[in-house]
């Protein structure tokens, strides 16, 4: 009986050794990370607000046809956009039809009423299905878009919709949607008061005159090292600190690394050990990068998918940062607008921000400052206004500054940024798209 008793009595203290155990190594007073395994990755505490990833995958452009060869476009979170989107998205697309790019004459197309959405590289239709109502078969569903075209036809007096390939010679019909003619006639309505748009023979649309833009100066605010190292780190105990010149410092558990530039304020985090085996579908791995961003960072601001398919070392998945209507787009001195993961077999290898970030106030609207703008609600005033060449003015700055062999393929608004003391001055430009995927932005004056 009473080594009954004794062997009750050590059995009960070794199950509260180990409850003691498990809460002194995963429940530390006032550590909120949790720690699986020495290979995955650190969940600190949130620095940062979460997103997800429907709310990066929206058209960089909307071009509206309307009868008599006459285009104009609408860009994000304007009010017609932001209307025409909300409302397609709100109507289902089925019975795919793969055909020839060539099948279709698109010059005709063009001169009837529609809606053209452009994307800025190629969505996988498994993350599309995730902002829009598809019904896709699994061909269409392995395969990725980079526009949509929706157009009630001169010839049938039919509504039709099509799906482009990003790889250039398929597009997707699709056969079954609720949509209706006299939905594309009252959204391109929309269109008849807007600014007017040639296209021209290189596939991209110019302004007829010039456009005005705001220019902005925000408040910055910026992650730290420290935080980045509890984010990023297995053990932060155990970095080693790597002091560089120039600005740049390494820091180091002997398996990953966080290299930040403390004069650009750029971070890049590399994972050497990421596996190399297993799943590595694509869409799967933009969501591991989203979830990733969420854990380490967060998104501050509006961000847009772009997917990068080039076989350099920088392949991977970039995500653009929007001020409002625009993308803001790094030049050769600031490092700013963008982050750029690198997600193999579902972990991210690498992971590139810039640790400086727009402020907000609890409003959500965006703080901005200086006499250019009405710091109350971050709306610009007709003092910020920027004027955009367009017309003949336009096509004589793409011809000088253009270098020669270079092919534009596409034209945009976007804003250049400026790094001062604790601001970013965002100043509008047109940005060109080159037949290499390159970006150049031109200079106006």
């Amino acid at each position: 009986m009473r080594e009954n008793i004794k062997s009750a009595l050590l059995a009960i203290l070794i199950i509260i050794s180990l409850v003691q155990s498990y809460f002194l190594i995963y429940r530390m007073p006032g550590a909120d990370s949790v720690v699986n395994s020495e290979s995955g990755y650190v969940q600190a505490e949130d620095i940062g607000p979460h997103s997800s990833i429907e709310n990066m995958l929206f058209p960089d452009k909307m071009i509206i046809h309307m009868t008599g060869d006459r285009h104009t476009i609408f860009y994000p979170s304007s009010d017609a956009y932001t209307t025409i989107y909300n409302g397609l998205r709100e109507n289902s697309f089925g019975q795919f039809r793969r055909l020839s790019v060539q099948s279709i004459d698109w010059n005709t197309v063009r001169s009837d009423d529609g809606i053209e959405l452009t994307f800025g590289s190629g969505i996988p239709v498994s993350l599309l299905e995730r902002s829009m109502k598809l019904n896709p078969d699994s061909l269409f569903e392995g395969d990725s878009v980079n526009r949509i075209w929706i157009y009630n036809s001169s010839e049938d007096r039919q509504t039709k919709a099509f799906f482009f390939s990003a790889s250039g010679d398929v597009v997707y019909e699709a056969n079954d949607l609720d949509l209706k003619s006299e939905q594309i006639t009252r959204n391109v309505l929309l269109g008849e008061n807007s600014m007017g748009y040639e296209y021209t023979t290189g596939g991209y649309y110019i302004p007829q005159s010039s456009l005005s833009i705001p220019a902005v100066t925000l408040k910055l605010d910026s992650l730290t090292t420290e935080q980045m190292q509890r984010n990023l780190f297995f053990d932060p105990g155990a970095i080693r600190n790597i002091n560089e010149q120039n600005g740049i410092e390494i820091y180091t558990d002997s398996k990953r690394s966080l290299q930040v530039d403390t004069l650009q304020k750029w971070m890049t985090y590399t994972d050497p050990t990421a596996p190399t085996t297993g799943s590595n579908n694509n869409s799967d791995n933009v969501l591991s990068a989203v979830d990733f961003v969420n854990q380490h960072g967060g998104w501050p601001g509006t961000y847009m998918l772009n997917i990068n398919n080039g076989s350099d070392s920088k392949a991977g998945f970039i995500f653009r940062q929007y001020y409002r209507s625009y993308p803001v787009m790094e030049t050769d001195k600031v490092k700013f607008g963008y982050m750029r993961l690198v997600v193999e077999h579902n972990t991210v290898s690498s992971y590139e921000r810039s640790m400086l970030y727009l402020t907000t106030p609890s409003s959500g609207s965006d703080t901005a400052l200086s006499t250019k703008t009405d710091s109350t609600a971050g709306q610009s005033t007709a003092a910020s206004m920027q004027t955009l060449p367009g017309g003949q003015a336009l096509e004589k700055l793409l011809k000088s500054q253009i270098p020669v062999g270079k092919q534009v393929v596409d034209l945009s608004p976007a804003y250049r940024p400026t790094l001062g003391n604790g601001v970013v001055v965002l100043t509008p430009v047109w940005m060109v798209k080159l037949q290499d995927g390159s970006t150049q932005l031109l200079n106006s004056k």
